[in-house]
């Protein structure tokens, strides 16, 4: 294919320097056209070059909005293009995966890592996507890096992530195999003054794609990070009270099988397979017989990432809703907490993360517990 048959996203694979894009090819990669640059943003010239400019940078809604004509709505429609943008550069790249132990820790967007996946082979999948806009990743791994002090939030339109979150879990439903379960910690995110019921949302997106609810259990953790309960304590009247936020949700949903008994991941098991995976009983009368886990959270010197859900919680997952030697997939592997726990737990595994960083650190931490 010739450079002038090329499209502009095929175009942009190819440049490293963005300032090198022409006008009307970046145009056609802000509005997310096959060819041709058409404006229908009707973006200014100093507009355009101030997206080029910063095409590596955050972008702001904020400072969209200072460009004559684009409010908060067209400003979060650009931000949205030049995500999905960068989300397209990112499937393009070469899927590196690297086995380890009894299993593997892949880079790259899990959209397209699992279209190498056989349809209904996995039987569990246990992962906690990303909390709407609550982490900037990309600036955690800078800040990680020394390049900057603090990171910040970035913009991210809600219609946005509810595609981002859809498209991967209904990819996630094709390789679970019937009657296995896809297990979520998610949580409500606050921002810009709204806390927004993320997981109420999510439960909805879920069962539209397929997956039938089973379970919603509460992870408590000890010690709250946040001073709302504070508020009352300033203002002792009713309408000033602010829990502290101490919890998150895991929610269970399951693939359902076409037939009834076979709606469950143990009716295919041998019995020496079921005493082999007999669940320890002795303290099963105490917490673990209900839906509130009290979990201590990690803590942040012991895990390079910034939101890692302790083994813990990915033990008991693991432990209730599969068998020795299945496979377990984590697609926003993070630092490898479900893959870790999966190995000692003599399970296969897949983890997938789109930053080389995190999951550097995760093979890392696997090398010590497979040497």
């Amino acid at each position: 294919m010739n450079t002038e048959s090329k499209k502009p996203r095929e175009k942009l694979l190819e440049i490293k320097n963005p300032t090198q894009i022409s006008t009307e090819d970046l145009i056609a990669i802000i509005l997310g056209h096959g060819s041709k640059g058409k404006n229908v943003f009707d973006l200014s010239k100093e507009l355009v070059e101030y997206i080029r400019t910063n095409l590596n940078n955050s972008i702001s809604i904020e400072k969209l909005s200072e460009f004559p004509g684009i409010g908060t709505t067209k400003a979060l429609q650009i931000i949205s293009a030049l995500e999905l943008g960068r989300r397209f550069k990112w499937t393009q790249e070469k899927i590196r995966v690297h086995e380890i132990g009894r299993g593997e820790i892949i880079q790259g967007d899990c959209l397209e890592a699992m279209k190498s996946i056989a349809d209904d082979s996995i039987i569990l999948a246990f992962t906690s996507p990303p909390y709407h806009n609550a982490i900037n990743y990309e600036e955690h791994i800078q800040k990680l890096e020394g390049k900057i002090e603090y990171w910040t939030r970035k913009e991210v339109s809600y219609d946005f992530y509810r595609t981002f979150l859809t498209d991967r879990f209904k990819e996630l439903y094709r390789i679970i195999k019937p009657g296995g379960y896809n297990v979520v910690n998610i949580s409500p995110v606050g921002w810009n003054g709204i806390r927004v019921p993320l997981p109420f949302h999510f439960t909805g997106w879920m069962e539209e794609i397929g997956w039938q609810f089973k379970e919603d259990i509460i992870w408590e953790k000890e010690i709250a990070k946040d001073k709302r309960s504070g508020v009352l304590m300033q203002h002792p009247y009713p309408g000033y009270y602010y829990p502290s936020l101490v919890a998150e949700y895991v929610l269970v949903f399951q693939k359902p099988a076409g037939k009834k008994e076979e709606n469950n991941i143990y009716y295919f098991r041998s019995r020496e397979d079921k005493q082999t995976n007999k669940i320890d009983l002795r303290d099963y009368q105490g917490e673990l017989s209900k839906n509130v886990w009290k979990i201590p959270p990690v803590a942040p010197q012991q895990n390079l990432h910034p939101c890692p859900f302790p083994e813990e919680l990915a033990k008991r997952i693991i432990q209730f809703y599969s068998y020795k030697d299945d496979t377990v997939i984590d697609i926003f592997a993070g630092s490898g907490q479900t893959n870790i726990v999966a190995e000692k737990l003599g399970r296969k595994h897949i983890g997938i993360d789109t930053q080389e960083k995190y999951v550097q650190y995760a093979i890392e931490r696997l090398n010590q517990i497979t040497k």
